[in-house]
């Protein structure tokens, strides 16, 4: 798919408005109660920018950025301002040793569940990874979110490899159409400027 390694302004990204959203099959029984199916093994993030356009500076910054990704055809970074940094990270829970790389996950924890979220777009600069809470060094690929390293020793007792990093999310427009209206003051000439997470094909 076609992919562009740029973000949107920062100020427009911070007043965007929307997060993650499943999708939930209910089915009603005649008894009244109900079953529920996931049909998403994950989330996938949407947002509206269109609240994040408060000058003519910005609607010209947004109306270029559409050109240049030609409505829904390329892809493109997206700071989520509410979630966007991950401490202390586990990529491989137990190190058996010869391990050269690892893909970075953002693990969501409330009581016993857990939701793992494959990182593919982490920030340049960000990453440090730790093995047994020693710092080692990586390099890191931040189009895929793949780290890779020097073979890890063999330990005993097993330890683990984590990592802290800053990421952005991998979006799309959700329409090839703007709206535009000619109006007095930029904040009002979009009504709605959606944006959709990309799930990679795997």
């Amino acid at each position: 798919m076609s992919f562009d390694e740029v973000r949107l302004p920062t100020k427009i990204e911070f007043g965007a408005r929307g997060g993650p959203r499943f999708r939930t099959e209910e089915v009603v029984l005649g008894s009244g109660h109900e079953q529920r199916n996931a049909e998403w093994s994950a989330a996938r993030g949407r947002w509206d920018i269109a609240p994040g356009i408060h000058s003519a500076a910005d609607l010209e910054a947004v109306i270029a950025f559409r050109y240049a990704r030609k409505g829904r055809l390329r892809g493109f970074r997206f700071k989520d301002h509410t979630d966007f940094r991950a401490t202390g990270q586990v990529l491989i829970a137990e190190v058996a040793g010869g391990e050269t790389s690892a893909q970075l996950v953002r693990t969501y924890t409330s009581g016993p569940a857990n939701h793992a979220r494959s990182i593919t777009k982490p920030v340049a600069g960000s990453v440090q990874l730790y093995l047994d809470g020693a710092p080692i060094a990586a390099s890191i690929d931040t189009a895929t979110g793949i780290a890779s390293f020097s073979a890890l020793p063999a330990t005993s007792p097993q330890v683990a490899l984590t990592a802290d990093f800053e990421f952005d999310v991998p979006v799309r427009f959700d329409a090839d159409t703007l709206e535009i209206r000619q109006v007095t003051h930029a904040r009002d000439a979009i009504e709605a400027l959606p944006i959709v997470e990309i799930r990679d094909i795997v």
